[in-house]
């Protein structure tokens, strides 16, 4: 999972206006395509401080400084530029070296402005830095960045190992770095971050029954990065759940170069909106070849779901999505807490027992496990009044439940199920403010996080916090402008509190045999077993006896599992065992 450190400093970058500058491998078409970066032209001095108007077209090497092994990862020690290469044999090419490896002893360790100050003397024209992790790095230059002034790049490990292997295979590797604005001739964009979508992720069934419980505007902003003024053109927006429920097509329109246009879409209303996956796409269209045209689709998804409400999307029916797992670069010192903001009409639908969160990882260097770390969710009605997430203030916040999680094993990236302990099942409200954060008082925590859902646009349109954080007591309302990977569980037909027994396992955790005593004397119930991720184990009926029965879970893989007892009268309960082996 990639691990991401981001400071409140950096917060808001989505509100920044849409960037052309890009980084993309045009050969071989094995690996072509755009890869995440980050660039030292990022509030940055040193190198070539700002890529706007300037880009470099070459093929990529890797730098040899003679360095003779591995480093940690695998990769070729000489390909760290830590040592002065050999005049003029990079010359007109673009460098890639490695990041030191954080090893003891590290091999590379070296600045990264010491890197590319060798591969510039070696004649580079710009440098890809490869990360030792998934996920790209801010870079300072130091002393030696000072006197660059070549483009430098930073690229995930994936992106930096799929690069060495297609030239290690004797491919000629291409690269384009920096800002396509007026490069090609005929070039219309849109991006998925300009992009009208969904404002959640995950919506309940039972509060989209018709239009007028749920519609959605669309639209885009379209840019001509071309050389040519362009005329015709038109957004086409469909949406698809198997069956094409939503096909539009906008009045043409013409745009010169260097020009946007904001282009609006019908809102998508649907008299009914069944259970399941849409994917809303958003294609331009014109009567000309565009020459860059992998930026003229944008593609965007939401789920109506019957039990899961979230701002992150779902990877499928329970699992909810993450990609990259985020932590503040200043750690805070004694509480993080990683929140979302939900709030409808129809609320009051609904009854909820717990949430779904993505998870947690740590990294290797802070040689942390997981086992005992606990985990604190809370439910807050947020009664602060607002206008914008720039006034926002969490003064008024009242908890209305509790729950907590521990645990058991090194759980790096796992999904779990986090119970409400306070009020087992909690019934919520119509036009309610909720707040609801995890919270972790092991500050090194890295939270799961969804960053394939862009809300960016969402945001412009519709200045409200959607996902604030929390650093020992103060709440920043924007947050990391990224949805958390949480998910609120919940349904029309849970039990309230009055109709919910309680039920304990033991021994817990157990390898075999568990005894299960509930608060209800004799009677049949069904007993339906979910791993933490929310996939269906077994059901069985049991027969309580003096308030317990018994069961095996031999069979089962070492995990913790969540428990659900329905009984016939209609009451119900819900609990974890956790399985050793």
């Amino acid at each position: 999972m990639k691990k991401l450190i981001l400071s409140l400093g950096m917060m808001g970058l989505g509100f920044a206006a849409m960037s052309q500058v890009i980084f993309r491998v045009e050969e071989p078409a094995s690996i072509q395509g755009f890869y995440d970066f980050s660039s030292n032209g990022e509030g940055s001095s040193w190198g070539l401080a700002n890529l706007n108007g300037v880009y470099v077209l070459d093929t990529v090497v890797l730098a040899d400084d003679g360095t003779p092994g591995v480093n940690a990862q695998g990769n070729p020690a000489s390909a760290t530029g830590c040592n002065a290469l050999t005049p003029g044999s990079l010359a007109g090419k673009i460098a890639m070296v490695f990041r030191g490896d954080g090893g003891s002893p590290a091999i590379g360790a070296c600045g990264f402005g010491v890197k590319v100050q060798n591969c510039q003397n070696a004649g580079a024209i710009a440098v890809i830095i490869v990360n030792r992790e998934e996920a790209t790095v801010a870079m300072n230059g130091g002393t030696e960045g000072a006197a660059t002034n070549i483009p430098v790049v930073s690229v995930n490990l994936s992106t930096g190992v799929a690069i060495m292997n297609a030239i290690n295979n004797g491919d000629d590797v291409v690269a384009f770095i920096g800002d396509k604005t007026g490069y090609f001739p005929n070039d219309i964009s849109i991006f998925d971050n300009s992009t009208l979508r969904a404002d959640f992720g995950s919506m309940p069934a039972a509060l989209a029954q018709n239009a007028s419980e749920l519609s959605i505007p669309l639209g885009a902003m379209v840019y001509n990065y071309g050389q040519n003024d362009q005329t015709g053109i038109t957004l086409h927006t469909t949406i698809s759940n198997g069956t094409t429920v939503y096909d539009q097509t906008s009045t043409s329109f013409d745009l010169i170069s260097g020009d946007s246009l904001w282009v609006a879409m019908p809102a998508f209303s649907n008299a009914t909106y069944p259970v399941g996956h849409y994917t809303v796409t958003n294609t331009l269209e014109y009567s000309v070849t565009d020459d860059f045209d992998v930026d003229n689709v944008s593609e965007s998804g939401f789920d109506i779901n019957d039990n899961l409400w979230s701002w992150a999307r779902l990877d499928d029916a329970t699992i909810i999505g993450k990609d990259n797992n985020y932590r503040l670069s200043t750690l805070p010192t004694a509480t993080f807490g990683y929140c979302v903001v939900l709030k409808n009409a129809n609320a009051s639908r609904l009854a909820t027992d717990g949430i779904y969160y993505g998870g947690v990882s740590t990294q290797a260097s802070d040689s942390i496990d997981l086992t005992g770390i606990p985990l604190d969710v809370y439910l807050f009605e947020w009664n602060d009044a607002y206008t914008s997430t720039q006034d926002a203030t969490f003064i008024d916040l009242q908890q209305v439940n509790y729950g907590t999680y521990e645990f058991t094993e090194d759980l790096q990236d796992s999904t779990i199920f986090i119970p409400f302990t306070d009020e087992p099942v909690f019934q919520l409200s119509d036009n309610q403010n909720y707040l609801l954060c995890v919270n972790s008082s092991t500050m090194e925590l890295f939270h799961a996080t969804d960053t394939k859902t862009n809300y960016d646009r969402n945001m412009v349109e519709v200045d409200m916090p959607r996902f604030p954080i929390n650093s020992d007591d103060t709440y920043n309302a924007l947050g990391f402008g990224l949805a958390p990977s949480i998910a609120l569980h919940v349904d029309a037909d849970l039990s309230v509190s009055e109709t919910t027994v309680q039920s304990e396992a033991f021994p817990n955790p157990s390898k075999d045999i568990i005894t299960v005593r509930v608060n209800a004397a004799s009677g049949d119930a069904t007993l339906k077993v979910t791993d933490m991720a929310g996939r269906a184990i077994s059901t069985q009926n049991v027969k309580l006896a003096n308030g317990t029965f018994t069961t095996n879970v031999a069979e089962m893989n070492a995990g913790t599992y969540v428990f659900s007892l329905e009984f016939a009268n209609g009451t119900s309960s819900r609990f974890n065992v956790v399985v050793t082996k």
